[in-house]
């Protein structure tokens, strides 16, 4: 058996023992293709994190040598640290872009509301899914 075949049959176990424990909790099925578009999004923004962190990487390295201040290794841009710091980049920056979707929803909502009639705050109004109990 390859590698690449065994890693792939551990990740595939793994989520299907999550996806069972999550539906034992209740969770929806109907949620999870957002969730794994989420996801992919995700990794996309890390790709390009990482392939920003290691071109700028070289290029500072490649003018430190330029300037003669020293030697840099141009293989410590691929360090699998930088990897995991432009993961943790990806995750904040997709992070602080979601939380401004939400916070330019909610000013939208407020901006429809009548003038002098403050949307309730609470569960009876949801900036980001309308009124609760309203058929659409």
């Amino acid at each position: 058996m390859s590698d690449a075949l065994y890693i792939l049959g551990v990740v595939a176990a793994t989520s299907c023992v999550v996806y069972a424990a999550g539906r034992r909790r209740g969770m929806r099925a109907g949620l999870l293709p957002p969730a794994l578009r989420r996801a992919i999004r995700c990794v996309g923004v890390c790709l390009l994190f990482w392939g920003g962190n290691v071109a700028v990487g070289a290029a500072v390295a490649l003018l430190v040598r330029g300037l003669g201040l020293g030697f840099i290794w141009l293989y410590v841009n691929t360090d699998v640290s930088v990897l995991v710091l432009s993961a943790l980049q990806a995750l904040a920056f997709e992070s602080w872009r979601i939380e401004h979707e939400r916070e330019r929803a909610a000013s939208a909502s407020r901006a429809d509301d009548p003038p002098g009639c403050p949307a309730a705050p609470g569960p009876a109004h949801d900036p980001l899914h309308g009124a609760k109990g309203v058929k659409r």
